[in-house]
């Protein structure tokens, strides 16, 4: 039902501004009407691309044949274009297991209509778009999630997320200042592994906390089921004994009752029974005793129902752990934000604003336990009970670009302001400032190219949440998180062969990430290329501990048509 929801937002968004693109695709013409077919393939760009790649993770430690993991991963994708007189349209296909099984509507990665009216550009669909002066590494980049099932794997376009959205661009006739204005209704949410090789600890730790609580509570009704059962059991052993010894084990099993408050006397049966010439004590003994029997039969009834329900629901939600997050399809999670560029001498600068959420939630642990109990109890729970919460914020963004000597500088830098601005809620992210700076040269030799880039982030109030290890924003490791990624690019044989080298390293959490890759082109439509990852960690809180045996090797063929 949500599939169907998206596909119409989606359709909904691009439709909505069709009119001022009917002219153009007026051109295609009907099936009779004698059209050239240079005059179409002028309009209509064709493109496409399949890929298989072969992946080998191999353990460091136990470098030996059986500790090898093969993974096989075609994947192809097509790409469609028209260009008309005062219109784009253009619409991009992915084909893979993971997004057929998991993600088919994603089989869409990008559906884009854009018309021009003068200085004014609008578009409409199902998008990505790039905030920053970054590259490939942004902070102010925040409309689109990303997709980490495959980790930081894919190139950053590649494991961006689409997502229907509106935009309209007006360019002004100085400076090269453009004004820019974005609206998309959905909140894409960054996706994780869930199983397998890539899950995050986090991920991990929240599953085996929650099941555990569920397991806890499972028992709970088992027990309580058992001990209902015992109790009518013995009530009803008792009374068939007819002893003295049972009648007055019996009686002092119906006064316990009545003094926790499980059972009291009808009045009006009392009443009868004196009517029946019954004594008061004796009258009310005979109540009391009626009383416990229709006590211990709700009772057996009730624990039986509570256990069914908890037993069902507990394996409900083992199935489909998407019930823990919050219901997304709806308008207070719309995002919205503005952004000026313009030039001033030799440097391109920007402003933005973004108003939105984050992409990834935070976790009230106050509400597993209360969650839990609603649910396992009732089979649903309003938003409110929820314990996983994607926090407001709005970003307040500078970006900058220009040439120094030979070198291409960039930075940015992004005020994140929550609804925690004193960080006294352990639930819900402090205020943050998050920058990146960097630059990239052509060295004089072999076609190189040298890219390093410093992105990092700081959390104010760190000292409040150090007084809670549950909270979304505790660093056992600090409260600045700081990388820096060196990137090194040649090529050879008229670049034909083309090595590369991508090292990322991070300060605090001391984690090391390689990544080499060498590509080989025999024609201009074939790409062969061998790469791999090494993962090594400084530490048992490093950021990427969970990952550090998943070191591999590859071999992919591409083909472009």
């Amino acid at each position: 039902m949500k599939l169907n929801k998206y596909i119409l937002m989606t359709s909904a968004l691009v439709m909505g501004i069709t009119g001022a693109w009917a002219d153009d695709f007026d051109s295609f013409g009907s099936f009779g009407e004698d059209e050239s077919a240079e005059g179409s393939s002028s309009k209509l760009e064709v493109g496409a691309d399949a890929e298989t790649e072969i992946r080998a993770y191999v353990d460091i430690d136990e470098a030996k044949a059986e500790a090898v993991e093969l993974d096989l991963a075609p994947s192809a994708k097509l790409n469609l274009k028209y260009n008309g007189n005062k219109s784009d349209a253009e619409i991009s296909l992915k084909i893979d297991e993971t997004t057929i099984k998991n993600h088919p509507e994603d089989v869409i990665d990008e559906a884009v209509l854009r018309g021009y009216f003068g200085n004014l550009t609008l578009e409409a669909g199902k998008m990505k778009i790039v905030w920053g002066k970054g590259d490939k590494l942004h902070v102010l980049d925040n409309f689109n999630a990303d997709d980490y099932s495959d980790f930081i794997i894919p190139d950053y376009l590649d494991r961006r997320i689409s997502t229907p959205m509106v935009r309209a661009v007006y360019s002004l006739p100085f400076a090269n200042m453009n004004l820019e204005g974005v609206y998309t209704p959905l909140l894409p949410v960054d996706r994780f592994a869930r199983e397998g090789r890539w899950t995050p600890k986090q991920v991990s730790e929240l599953t085996g906390n929650v099941t555990s609580n569920a397991e806890l509570k499972l028992a709970a009704a088992i027990n309580d089921l058992e001990n209902a059962r015992l109790e009518a059991a013995t009530a009803s052993a008792l009374e068939t004994l007819g002893t003295p010894e049972a009648t007055a084990k019996l009686t002092l099993l119906v006064g316990q009752a009545y003094a926790d408050g499980k059972i009291s006397p009808d009045p009006q049966l009392i009443q009868t029974l004196m009517g029946a010439g019954k004594t008061l004590p004796e009258a009310t003994a005979l109540a009391l005793a009626s009383a416990y029997k229709d006590y211990l039969k709700a009772n057996l009834t009730n624990a039986n129902t509570a256990y069914t329900l908890c037993l069902a629901n507990a394996n409900n939600l083992s199935a489909n752990p998407d019930l823990i997050y919050p219901d997304l399809w709806n308008l207070k999670y719309g995002q919205f934000g503005a952004r000026a560029t313009w030039t001033l001498g030799q440097v391109d600068m920007g402003l933005s604003y973004y108003n939105g959420r984050y992409k990834q939630p935070s976790v009230n642990a106050s509400k597993i336990d209360s969650f839990l109990t609603s649910y396992l109890a009732n089979g649903q729970v309003s938003e409110d009970e929820k314990f996983l919460a994607y926090d407001k914020k709005q970003t307040f963004g500078l970006e900058a670009s220009s040439v120094i000597w030979h070198f291409n500088v960039r930075g940015e830098f992004a005020y994140n302001l929550t609804d925690d601005f004193d960080g006294t809620n352990p639930w819900v992210h402090n205020n943050s400032i998050a920058w990146l700076g960097g630059f990239d040269i052509d060295l004089p030799f072999w076609n190189a190219n040298l890219n390093v880039q410093e992105i990092g982030s700081y959390v104010f109030h760190g000292d409040e949440c150090d007084k809670n290890t549950l909270d979304v924003d505790y660093g056992v490791n600090g409260y600045t998180n700081n990388k820096v990624v060196c990137n090194i690019t040649t090529s050879f044989l008229n670049d034909k062969l083309a090595p590369e080298v991508t090292v990322m390293y991070g300060i605090e959490n001391k984690d090391l990430v390689v990544m080499p890759k060498l590509a080989f082109k025999p024609d201009q439509n074939l790409t062969l290329t061998a790469s791999g990852m090494y993962i090594w960690c400084g530490g048992d809180n490093s950021e990427f501990k969970s990952w550090e045996k998943n070191s591999f090797v590859s071999l992919s063929a591409a083909y472009q048509f």
